[in-house]
């Protein structure tokens, strides 16, 4: 293969003088990674934050071993300047080698930089080619700026390109296997149906989302073995699916649960519950706000289930629903009173506080 053989041409020092000399007037076409390419934004700005990740960052990562060593080792540049060598990358697009120092490659702070700039959904649909450049220049998120990412997402309502991310995990490095991770992306999907006031077209595309996102769980790439750290298994997750199930059945169907959706993620909710998160001696609010945001979504799930047809008469759910619903009552209320004074004047945990342990 050409980049075989461009690669024994560079074992040493003479050989690397000799192919520069004789690639000066020669393109070269290198396929050893796919090279992100991205769409229009809604700004300037953040199509020039883009291209300068791209030009900067994932073409020179996309291109081989040495020719990366032409760009950014200093004696070659002179050489670069004088007699410039031009690549192929993709299908049909220049690229040509030009001399790059390695600090001024964009930093990670950058990073968090570009996802900013992105407002819209249209900006969004380029977060898998970004986070594919990313990766295969080797620049790993941490599980609290996926959380971050995720946040942002859902304030741009690109919950759905999320997901996308997830099933394209070996691209975007991306699995729904950390706890934090996934409780992040269920609390952004109870927000958005909450947003919605639990009906309609928000509802069900936060439904749809939480389905697609549990069964994506069960692929291999997104397996969890430990029991204890599986987020699949957790109160939160069921919790979601069983508030957005009920709220449909209440909306959609008149009350009733025709999928039989309701009724078996409430048995699941009440087999799980001994996974969850329900410490009521922790006063930490930073801790507590995590809990909120996994324990507010569970709580309004089984209120709503409990108005599903047939469903508070079930024994074999309908009394285990009551007892948890008592018992996440008193603990929420508890932990309330851990809140800042601010938080509690100006709620910050992703509910209305008219909507929290109403009494019907």
């Amino acid at each position: 293969m050409a980049q075989s053989a461009v690669g024994r041409l560079f074992r040493c020092q003479n050989c690397l003088r000799q192919s520069v000399s004789t690639s000066f007037r020669q393109t070269r076409s290198y396929s050893k990674n796919a090279i992100p390419t991205f769409s229009p934004t809604s700004s300037q700005e953040l199509d020039q934050a883009l291209n300068r990740f791209r030009e900067e960052l994932f073409i020179p990562f996309g291109l081989g071993e040495q020719q990366r060593k032409l760009m950014f080792r200093q004696k070659y540049s002179e050489r670069l300047d004088d007699q410039p060598i031009s690549v192929t990358i993709g299908e049909d697009e220049k690229f040509q080698l030009r001399p790059m120092d390695p600090q001024s490659r964009p930093r990670n702070q950058e990073i968090t930089q570009v996802v900013s700039l992105m407002k819209t959904t249209k900006d969004w649909q380029n977060i898998i080619p970004f986070l594919a450049g990313l990766r295969m220049a080797g620049r790993v998120l941490k599980p609290n700026r996926w959380e971050w990412l995720i946040r942002k997402a859902g304030a741009a309502d690109a919950l759905g390109i999320i997901l996308e991310c997830a099933k394209q995990s070996e691209r975007t490095g991306l699995r729904f296997n950390n706890i934090d991770v996934v409780q992040k992306f269920y609390f952004m999907l109870h927000q958005k149906a909450q947003a919605a006031e639990f009906q309609g077209k928000g509802l069900t595309k936060a439904l749809s989302l939480a389905r697609q996102a549990a069964m994506l769980m069960e692929a291999p790439e997104h397996v969890v073995h430990d029991v204890q750290q599986d987020p699949k298994r957790r109160p939160f997750v069921v919790g979601v699916l069983l508030e957005l199930s009920a709220a449909r059945a209440l909306n959609e169907f008149g009350g009733s649960d025709e999928t039989g959706h309701v009724r078996t993620y409430a048995q699941r909710l009440l087999a799980t519950w001994p996974l969850g998160s329900f410490d009521a001696e922790t006063k930490d609010w930073p801790r507590v706000d995590r809990m909120l945001q996994e324990n507010v979504p569970i709580y309004n799930g089984m209120k709503l289930a409990l108005q599903v047809n047939g469903i508070a008469s079930d024994k074999a759910v309908g009394s285990g629903l009551k007892a948890r619903v008592s018992e996440l009552e008193r603990l929420i209320r508890g932990q309330k009173k851990s809140a800042p004074a601010e938080v509690k004047e100006q709620p910050t945990l992703g509910f209305k506080q008219s909507q929290l342990l109403t009494s019907n």
